[in-house]
């Protein structure tokens, strides 16, 4: 299976951050990653190329502390992400990436205002 990675710098010091605020600032943002890997599911499944639905079917997400992994199961996942030098790629992951991350952001910068005032 294909593994697409995403990596924000600084998300270490954030987690530190997060972690050693308010107990309730680490509960909204816990809620915030949580609300906002399922709204990059639904982003994904809807524009992944459908055929069969396979690949649409098998996009999931997973929590571990304050990550969201959103995968796919169909092997061929990163074909249809990427292309190969037979056919263009249909981009499903990277866009949804582009959707949702100025609301994460958004959401998540509220969160640490709320904390540190």
């Amino acid at each position: 299976m294909a593994k697409v990675d995403i990596e924000w710098r600084g998300l270490e010091r954030l987690t530190a951050t997060i972690s050693n605020a308010h107990p309730k600032a680490v509960e909204q943002s816990l809620q915030v990653v949580k609300n906002m890997g399922e709204k990059g599911k639904s982003v994904s499944k809807r524009l992944a190329p459908v055929d069969t639905s396979f690949l649409k079917n098998s996009i999931t997400t997973s929590y571990q502390g304050m990550e969201a992994h959103i995968t796919s199961g169909a092997g061929y996942a990163g074909y249809q992400e990427y292309g190969t030098r037979y056919q263009p790629g249909t981009p499903h992951i990277r866009p949804m990436l582009d959707e949702i991350e100025p609301e994460f952001q958004k959401l998540m910068t509220d969160v640490m205002r709320g904390a540190f005032k």
